[in-house]
């Protein structure tokens, strides 16, 4: 029976990859969850999106895809990557690759605009 819901699991996450083009993002099966874009309740496949140092989990592309675009408006908690502190402010912002990143002051938000990929690679482990 295990073997069974494994393989299941497995051909679940195969058939949903060849639409995902982000490598932070990680299929789930049989999980429940609350999509924090539409506040609906997901009881099948959940996609987690990996932002800054949080698994966040999705019903579906296009909610990650928002919740790229703005962050803060889907989470009140919002981590400046540079001094490492959620006191990150959402009107001092920046976007690397599709995604917005917010920061505490004008001095963070520069140091991670000169070297973006250092504190990403950082915290996105």
């Amino acid at each position: 029976m295990i073997f069974i819901i494994s393989l299941f699991v497995l051909i679940a996450a195969f058939s949903n990859a060849d639409n995902l083009t982000n490598e932070n993002i990680t299929i789930l099966a049989d999980s429940v969850a609350k999509c924090p874009v539409t506040g609906d309740e997901i009881t099948t496949n959940l996609l987690i999106f990996r932002y800054i140092d949080k698994d966040v989990k999705f019903c579906n592309e296009a909610c990650i895809m928002a919740f790229k675009k703005n962050p803060s408006k889907f989470s009140n908690e919002l981590k400046c990557m540079p001094c490492n502190d959620d006191d990150a402010n959402p009107k001092i912002h920046s976007t690397h690759n599709g995604v917005k990143y917010y920061f505490c002051g004008e001095g963070c938000k520069r140091k991670f605009e000169k070297d973006p990929d250092t504190y990403l690679d950082k915290f996105l482990k």
